[in-house]
């Protein structure tokens, strides 16, 4: 959404442009403090005093922070925080224990740097929600790990959605002849989890895919791409990395399968609720589908690299079971990830 967008639906709009390098020192100090690094990366002393000016000029009923390094922006205002309004904090997910899975997949200094924060950002997400009155997650699983460190918050979930016609109605593109079977997988390319995903999936899995499948091509969409991931599409391997593209739904209705193998995931993943809606049917490691409440049936769940392999093959190679995947995974989008029916339980906590 463009910021011209934003303005349609708001009285007033502040922002901020990051710079990410400029942060990164700014938050390097806090690696040695308690404190997580996450918040002086993500704070602006433009914003904070934006949120200064309105909570001192005009009466506010609800405070809506999303996301944890937002709440600072509460906290800090001058005067402390206004115990008058509504404090709900939307995590989102538990966006501290990614940093225990980055920790994992990592080598021996930046295991240490994602430890230390995964920690630090633990203590700081409980005492957000101690301080706001409310605390809001995608799934059931994410309230259930807030509350093993944080048990007497109040918190409940609330379900991502998604716009099933906004996904269908769209004219697909011709396929190449070149592309016999198209693999699909969508995704910010400089956000760890997908990058890791994609190497992953690239090195242990597509080359046995293409074996059994010479005119399989691998497409991996999204923004800003690293640089080993735009070498993956350099060695005539079948994978095409394709950088940002301004509507994903014409590579999501020319794909035949799309494939979520994240080993580190939380909370629900929009991309997997994406192409459930867009009729794709959907093979992924059961890390990614975490949030989705009796997502049996619906999608193909492959825990190890032989199963998802498998899961490739019977898809493209069984049209029952395909086509069963596809009319499933839409019925359980209408009845789990509906917007309207979501929205509806969000404006009656505001």
């Amino acid at each position: 959404m463009t910021l011209d967008e934003l303005k349609q639906y708001c009285d007033a709009v502040d922002y901020d442009m990051i710079n990410p390098r400029w942060q990164k020192i700014r938050a390097f100090p806090y690696l040695f403090s308690s404190k997580p690094m996450s918040i002086p990366y993500f704070y602006s002393h433009h914003l904070q005093e934006a949120v200064n000016r309105i909570l001192t000029e005009n009466e506010i009923d609800v405070i809506f922070a999303f996301s944890s390094p937002m709440a600072e922006y509460v906290i800090k205002r001058v005067g402390g925080t206004q115990k008058r309004a509504r404090l709900i904090m939307d995590f989102v997910d538990v966006d501290s224990d990614k940093w225990r899975m980055y920790a994992e997949h990592s080598n021996l200094l930046y295991s240490f740097v994602y430890r230390n924060e995964w920690k630090s950002l633990m203590r700081y997400e409980r005492e957000i929600g101690e301080l706001f009155d409310l605390s809001l997650f995608v799934s059931d699983n994410e309230v259930a790990l807030y509350k093993k460190f944080a048990p007497n918050v109040e918190a409940m979930s609330i379900p991502n959605g998604v716009d099933v016609d906004y996904f269908t109605n769209v004219k697909p593109e011709t396929k190449k002849e070149s592309e016999k079977y198209i693999i699909l997988f969508t995704g910010a390319m400089d956000y760890f989890p997908n990058e890791d995903a994609v190497m992953y999936f690239s090195t242990e899995i597509w080359p046995d895919v293409r074996k059994k499948l010479p005119g399989a091509v691998f497409y991996v969409v999204g923004g800003n791409p690293s640089r080993r991931v735009r070498d993956l599409s350099e060695n005539k391997s079948g994978i095409i990395v394709t950088g940002y593209v301004p509507d994903v739904r014409k590579y999501l209705q020319k794909a035949d399968v799309f494939v979520a193998p994240l080993r580190i995931a939380r909370g629900i993943q929009n991309k997997v609720l994406e192409a459930m809606a867009a009729g794709i049917p959907v093979v992924a490691r059961p890390e990614a589908v975490q949030g989705l409440p009796a997502h049996n049936g619906y999608v193909s769940v492959a825990g190890n690299k032989s199963k998802f392999i498998d899961s490739i093959m019977e898809i493209l190679h069984d049209s029952e079971k395909r086509e069963k995947l596809v009319f499933d995974a839409k019925e359980y989008i209408h009845k789990y990830h509906n917007w309207h029916k979501n929205l509806d339980c969000l404006e009656t906590v505001i």
